[in-house]
């Protein structure tokens, strides 16, 4: 190969990957927001498909009439569900939105207690008692009063908040359920319409490199969503043994906290442990410790048999893109962070990234070859 076929070949590929890189990291994810209802009717369809299939195999039923069937009962099962969950959630919110004043009120008096009680600790020690921390307690509560009151409070936002997406919520609860029942039922004519303008070798690397995605991430989640339920039963009992008001909603943070990477229920329940105790509630602090130890040990113990080496990334690649998530996006990139680092790599197993490869291997190699001096 000639050097200025070679060099036009790698400019090329590099400059296709980086448009690839472009799309994906700044248009991708305003795309998948744009069009957030078909993406979720997408997944639905893929769920309900097999359904709707065994419909047509065994019972002779035609596609579309079966898939009407499926979304119907589908909707129906989401009514129902929504209706009694959502219920319970309402009344349990509403609740828990009046409660929180009182919470808030209980909580700073304990922190203030707290502080107390250390600053009376430091005192004793010659070294610290010039140090005053008193102030620190009348700041935690001017801010956690602060929450509750004027016209940014927690209850206002959030009540506001929902009640302007309320609209946004139906218009796109309708048309991700119209989204699934056309992607079920025109699911051949739509296959056709892509396939058709694919080559058969990209579309074999593509459904090669969709299993090993489907495998990896949608194992990874569900594994995931286990752990969160296992981890939400046991915190929510604890609570419940420990007379925590609003234990089922507590617990179910708690339990959010814990599938996120770094967090988990240590991040609630090891400063709750100490403000209790330092607030001189002894049996609260070390049941909030021993609640704390059961949750971690469960969740070392069912993680390995859920995730499985197949599915995981090792410690050092989960940190790197943790840390890569965090700095492009905050918190929310650290909960993607993993699944994509699980597809980055998947994509590599699969050859997706053997031409760019090969392009940095022969800049590299010619390079070497260029600054060699001949004696």
């Amino acid at each position: 190969m000639k050097q200025s076929t070679k060099y036009l070949k790698i400019f090329c590929n590099l400059a296709w990957a980086l448009a690839v890189l472009l799309v994906i990291v700044f248009l991708l994810p305003k795309l998948l927001v744009f069009f957030m209802p078909f993406v979720i009717g997408f997944i639905l369809s893929l769920i309900a498909n097999p359904l709707v299939r065994f419909l047509e195999k065994k019972l002779k039923m035609k596609r579309k009439y079966g898939t009407m069937l499926i979304i119907v009962f589908v909707i129906a099962a989401v009514v129902f569900l929504c209706y009694g969950v959502g219920m319970a959630v309402v009344v349990g919110l509403r609740g828990f939105i009046e409660y929180m004043p009182t919470m808030f009120t209980n909580a700073g008096a304990e922190i203030t207690a707290a502080i107390d009680r250390f600053q009376a600790v430091l005192h004793k020690i010659p070294i610290f008692q010039n140090v005053h921390i008193g102030q620190l307690g009348e700041s935690v509560t001017e801010a956690l009063s602060s929450l509750m009151t004027g016209e940014n409070s927690l209850p206002l936002t959030a009540i506001s908040g929902f009640a302007k997406s309320l609209p946004s919520l139906l218009v796109n609860s309708v048309m991700g359920f119209l989204a699934t029942y056309f992607f079920i039922a025109d699911r051949e004519k739509l296959e056709k319409m892509v396939t058709s303008h694919l080559s058969d070798a990209f579309l074999d690397k593509t459904f090669q490199m969709y299993s090993h995605i489907l495998k990896a991430v949608g194992g990874y989640f569900q594994a995931q969503f286990k752990i969160m339920g296992v981890i939400y039963v046991i915190i929510t009992i604890g609570l419940m043994l420990l007379n925590v008001e609003y234990a089922w909603l507590i617990g179910f943070g708690i339990a959010f906290l814990d599938m996120l990477p770094v967090f988990g229920t240590g991040t609630v329940l090891t400063p709750w442990a100490i403000v209790k105790f330092l607030s001189g509630n002894y049996g609260t602090a070390i049941g909030m410790l021993i609640l704390y130890v059961i949750s971690l040990l469960v969740h070392q113990l069912i993680q390995p048999k859920l995730i499985g080496q197949s599915v995981g990334l090792n410690t050092f690649a989960t940190l790197f893109f943790m840390y890569v998530g965090y700095q492009y996006s905050g918190v929310l990139g650290m909960i993607i962070a993993i699944p994509v680092g699980m597809l980055l790599i998947n994509f590599y197993q699969a050859g997706a990234f053997d031409s760019i490869i090969w392009c940095f291997k022969e800049i590299a190699r010619d390079f070497n070859a260029f600054r060699r001096i001949q004696k």
